[in-house]
């Protein structure tokens, strides 16, 4: 193995880390529209500040249990913005049920779903939250894991 000459520099690594947030604290909600507002328990917000890559595409992964006091659905989600305050600048990826992982049902279920989102400006700071809601009903979130990661 060659040794590195003097006077010689290491390229570094242009793949900023991945970040991750968690909150195993359960709480209740009953807005039908996307939101941080919970009506019972314990909220906490989970969310990240991250870096795009050079190849401006990360990976969002999002996880929570989940139930409904009846039938209907309960339904978490990654809301992903300009900027490192978390919850303002440019919305880039919407709050969306497609985009999210639901359950339907008044029986506890733990959903996951990954997502690819590009487009982003190399080098530019980004923050990301969980945002949740409910088609009808009250819902129970707890166990909310939101993990963003570099892609190339």
């Amino acid at each position: 193995m060659p040794d590195l000459l003097a006077g010689s520099t290491v390229k570094a690594l242009d793949t900023p880390p991945a970040v991750s947030a968690a909150e195993s604290a359960t709480f209740e909600a009953t807005s039908t529209s996307y939101t941080t507002t919970a009506t019972s328990g314990t909220y906490a917000e989970v969310a990240v500040v991250f870096t795009a890559p050079t190849s401006g595409r990360v990976k969002t992964s999002v996880a929570a249990r989940l139930i409904n006091s009846s039938t209907g659905g309960t339904l978490v989600t990654a809301e992903v913005r300009t900027g490192s305050t978390i919850g303002s600048g440019t919305v880039v990826d919407s709050a969306l049920d497609a985009a999210g992982c639901s359950h339907y049902g008044a029986t506890f279920a733990r959903a996951g779903i990954n997502r690819m989102l590009s487009g982003l400006t190399p080098g530019a700071s980004y923050n990301a939250r969980l945002l949740h809601r409910v088609t009808a009903n009250t819902g129970t979130f707890s166990m909310r894991e939101l993990i963003v990661e570099p892609l190339s």
